[in-house]
């Protein structure tokens, strides 16, 4: 009998660039395509910026290239103009939302809303995908800036986190920014190092304290809550997210900055017998599943993939038999998740009425369908924390939206048509990350549908990236079960090691910390059969564990 004791640090994710030699398939520049008055207007003015990424042979890394042109007016007359731009532009937005994130954080860091409105924040960023979710991990980076105005300024953003690292008196500096109980946005800092030179620093992500710890190369460090309050308050485990980004900003008179990356690694704590996420998942569901998606479930279904139904009240009572029974299948048969869309706006009902349309509408699908729905949203996505918290006390419901599920990122969380220019090099690049959509089978798709060929791409892409589409709740249950599953009655010895598995429910991927030998095996004992496993580069072995099965691994195969 032993201990599952800690042994170290797990590699989860490690890319060194200067090893690589070129670029990898797991990165991408971000496009977002709008042409509206506003855009060409600032364009005008303040000239566009423009990202690329290339491998750079002189440095060994990755390089994160951003240029501006000249503006069109002269430099000196350009902070007469941000003033009379931004002035116009907080007005506007005062008389609607004074709390607008993108409002309070320019506020706050002193960077003209202007230019954090020239574009959805996505435009122009680099993602690094294949990460793999956590409840706790840390994350190593390895880069330096270069910049001609000290303005300018590099955003991070990680698993609840919004970081600026820029130079300032030679020095590289990062704040972490977040909001207090009051939702006062605040930040604390810490020097990285010398401008002149790399540097090096570790962010530690916690999902259960909602927290980000962040440490220099010399010691010194800070620990900041999750940027998003929302995020920090939600009444269940967090987990972290399957990418990393970095946006640039020029600002100033300034004309490039770019950004070299020479090592990105995530790591965990290691236990002899380790509960990990799957980078090799994404999480996909329908609003309303009733017309124009047969055709694309079938698709899915095809290539040994699943999603989440969000059922609306008022579609199924216009159904007939036929599309409720199908519908029904897919949960039965093929392991499809049950969800709310609830018909009303939620934010625009008084708290009372709002819990009574959660409650009645909760036990009408789970009447109708049959099975307990464990994922909700609302009609036009008009919901908040309260109702989040509500629906998970009372119900047992996750939520789909906010920063830690289809929010994280700006308008993305709807694949259709309008997002494809970000979607498509983002499938191709393995990207995990949460995301719905409605109709799948017409072409050219209807308002906030896919298109049935971008639809049949995108399911192409990730199945090319041997990845698998799954629902809400598998996606969330396995990142979650990396602080929930422990396992007991541990015996071991150098040829057989048995144990026990305790999960949240739900099926745990786990990595085991032996040295494989070529013939060894797992074997389920619960259900009597052997178990396909992975075995990775130190010779340990990943496979997946079911809640209160018991385990043998026979590591050496006995005469």
């Amino acid at each position: 009998m032993i201990e599952n004791t800690n042994q170290g640090r797990i590699v989860l994710f490690s890319q060194n660039y200067s090893e690589v030699n070129g670029l990898p398939a797991n990165v991408f520049i971000a496009k977002v395509h709008r042409e509206e008055i506003y855009d060409k207007l600032y364009s005008s003015i303040y000239a566009t910026q423009e990202s690329e990424l290339c491998f750079d042979n002189t440095s060994n890394g990755l390089k994160y290239t951003n240029i501006r042109d000249s503006p069109l007016i002269p430099c000196s007359l350009l902070p007469g103009i941000d003033v009379i731009s931004c002035f116009g532009i907080n007005e506007y937005l005062g008389h609607y939302r004074s709390d607008l994130d993108i409002f309070t954080f320019c506020k706050c860091t002193a960077v003209p809303i202007i230019h954090y409105l020239e574009e959805p924040r996505q435009a122009g960023a680099l993602y690094v995908c294949n990460l793999t979710p956590m409840v706790r991990c840390s994350y190593e980076v390895s880069m330096d800036v270069d910049a001609d105005d000290p303005e300018s300024f590099v955003e991070l953003d990680g698993p609840g986190s919004r970081i600026i690292i820029h130079e300032i008196d030679n020095q590289i500096l990062l704040k972490s920014y977040y909001r207090d109980p009051s939702g006062e946005l605040k930040h604390e800092e810490v020097i990285l190092g010398d401008a002149s030179e790399r540097v090096n620093f570790k962010i530690i992500f916690d999902g259960y304290n909602k927290t980000n710890a962040i440490y220099a190369e010399d010691g010194s460090s800070i620990v900041t809550p999750f940027y998003n309050l929302d995020r920090q308050k939600l009444p269940y485990i967090d987990f972290s997210n399957g990418y990393i980004k970095f946006t640039t900003f020029i600002l100033g008179e300034g004309t490039y900055l770019d950004v070299d990356l020479y090592n990105i690694n995530q790591t965990a704590e290691r236990k002899f017998i380790t509960a990990i996420g799957n980078s090799r998942i994404i999480p996909f569901g329908l609003d309303g599943p009733m017309n124009g998606t047969e055709e694309g479930i079938d698709y899915l279904k095809s290539k040994g993939y699943r999603g989440t139904l969000w059922f609306d009240k008022g579609l199924l009572e216009k159904s007939n038999e036929r599309e409720i029974s199908y519908l029904r299948s897919l949960v039965a048969n093929d392991s499809w998740e049950v969800g709310i869309h609830y018909t009303k706006e939620l934010n625009n009902l008084p708290l009372e009425e709002a819990y009574r349309v959660m409650n009645e509408e909760y036990s009408y699908v789970y009447e109708k369908v049959g099975k307990k729905p464990t994922n909700w949203c609302c009609l036009r996505n008009r919901d908040n924390l309260t109702h989040a918290i509500y629906a998970y006390d009372n119900l047992g419901m996750t939520w789909r939206n906010g920063d830690a599920a289809i929010h994280a990122e700006r308008d993305v969380g709807n694949l259709y048509d309008d997002t494809w220019e970000w979607w498509e090099p983002a499938s191709k690049a393995g990207m995990s990350y949460p995301v719905f959509s409605h109709q799948l089978d017409v072409e050219p798709a209807i308002k906030y549908s896919i298109s049935r060929s971008k639809f049949r791409e995108w399911v192409d892409n990730y199945y090319a990236n041997n990845m698998t589409v799954v629902s809400f709740y598998e996606y969330n249950q396995i990142s979650r079960n990396t602080y929930d599953a422990n396992f007991g009655n541990l015996q071991y010895d150098e040829n057989l090691l048995s144990f026990d598995a305790h999960t949240d429910g739900f099926k745990a991927h786990v990595n085991i910390n032996i040295t494989a030998g070529n013939d060894t095996q797992v074997y389920d004992t619960t259900l009597e059969q052997y178990l396909d496993y992975k075995t990775e580069q130190d010779r340990s072995i990943t496979f997946w564990v079911e809640d209160g099965h018991n385990y043998k691994v026979y590591i050496n195969k006995l005469d």
